[in-house]
């Protein structure tokens, strides 16, 4: 399973500057709907999220990783974790200003991953033409929200209408 993770992360790395990832998309289909949580949800899910991406900021990766929930943990490396969020921090640079987008509370946010408590973040950043989207994916493990993903899209708009 670690191979296969590995290879995945592998994939991204190689398809960061298009960012456009899918895991199982076909087997999501029966997953139940996110939904928007309650404000209490929201402000700790988004204290997290930010705590995260601090880290990431300031390029305390392999702090991620000691961090990171068991999802991540059990089916990825260290060595790829780290090499993935240099890649794309050298790729996309830091966002100057994260705008809160919203989130998705769901118990199961794969087929490969058991029932829990999971949540996605997401946050956008526009300068001009660039549009970056991140998301922080989390894991409630021990009462506390652990990183089990993080995702990072750069759109540039192009032509006269941009």
């Amino acid at each position: 399973m670690k191979q296969r993770l590995a290879g995945l992360l592998l994939l991204l790395l190689m398809t960061l500057p298009g960012c456009t990832v899918s895991f199982n998309p076909s087997a999501n289909q029966d997953l139940p709907e996110p939904t928007s949580g309650n404000r209490e949800q929201q402000l700790e899910a988004e204290q997290a999220a930010r705590m995260y991406l601090q880290m990431i900021d300031r390029k305390q990766f392999e702090k991620t990783w000691r961090m990171a929930g068991s999802a991540l943990r059990d089916q990825s490396s260290e060595f790829a974790w780290v090499n993935m969020l240099k890649l794309a921090s050298k790729t996309f640079g830091t966002p100057q200003q994260r705008t809160l987008e919203g989130f998705g509370f769901s118990p199961r946010i794969d087929v490969n991953v058991p029932p829990g408590e999971y949540v996605l973040v997401q946050f956008k950043d526009s300068a001009g033409k660039v549009t970056v989207t991140e998301k922080v994916v989390m894991q409630r493990e021990q009462a506390s929200w652990k990183l089990i993903g993080y995702f990072i899209n750069k759109r540039v708009q192009y032509g006269a209408d941009a």
